[in-house]
């Protein structure tokens, strides 16, 4: 199956939300890291593992356009 056609812009606006997506986890494991309550990690966990969840999304449409390494994660 080959790609998507992806514009510029879309191709963009794709990596701005990647890396605000990996600033968030990078940010939530620092808070998780720092947090001693365990109710206070677990919505952290969920946070984390939503951000993951969009990050895969988001490399996935990337790929689709056939564009590779669309990430440093």
């Amino acid at each position: 199956m080959y790609g998507m056609n992806m514009s510029e812009m879309e191709k963009l606006q794709i990596q701005a939300l990647l890396k605000a997506e990996e600033l968030c986890a990078r940010k939530v494991q620092r808070y998780m890291s720092q947090s001693g309550d365990p109710a206070v990690q677990g919505v952290l966990q969920q946070a984390m593992d939503r951000g993951n969840r969009h990050i895969s999304a988001l490399n996935g449409l990337m790929q689709e356009a056939g564009f590779t390494g669309a990430s440093g994660h």
